[in-house]
């Protein structure tokens, strides 16, 4: 009886444990991906760069490159700024993961040639990455909101 009370006790602790370790994780990944959304989706792009692995900083770059007066004077007769929702985080591993974003009243500059237009709603996967104990968000590419479905 002594055995099985202790094996209770040990698996009780260490899930608490594990627990309090995902709590912190998860806290870590949601600040992370806040911070940088908010200014991300902003176009406030040079503030988002802490909240990047250095790596992702092409895509940054990139993203800047590609903004024209016509963007900016779409940005500038905005009655607000984007807002976002984190909504749900899947771990793919120990030191990965992806938030699903909602980003509202975002500019999309899709189509070149075009100002860019404010769509009321996108859903973005953000990639994060754990390094040294600190959760950033990874690109690969430049950030694309999920296709919606029309029907």
């Amino acid at each position: 009886m002594k055995i099985s009370f202790l094996t209770i006790v040990c698996l009780l602790i260490f899930y608490s444990c594990t627990e309090h370790y995902e709590s912190e994780d998860e806290e870590k990944i949601i600040s992370t991906t806040d911070s940088f959304a908010t200014h991300y989706f902003n176009y406030n792009l040079k503030e988002a760069m802490p909240f990047c692995t250095p790596e992702s900083e092409k895509w940054i770059r990139y993203k800047a490159s590609n903004i024209f007066q016509e963007d900016i004077d779409v940005l500038r007769n905005q009655d607000e700024g984007a807002t976002h929702k984190t909504d749900d985080i899947t771990y793919v591993n120990d030191t990965s993961a992806i938030v699903k974003c909602h980003v509202y009243n975002v500019m999309k500059t899709d189509t070149i040639g075009k100002p860019g237009r404010i769509s009321e709603h996108e859903i973005y996967n953000i990639s994060l990455v754990k390094r040294d104990d600190k959760w950033l968000v990874k690109m690969e590419g430049p950030l694309q909101s999920e296709k919606q479905n029309r029907d």
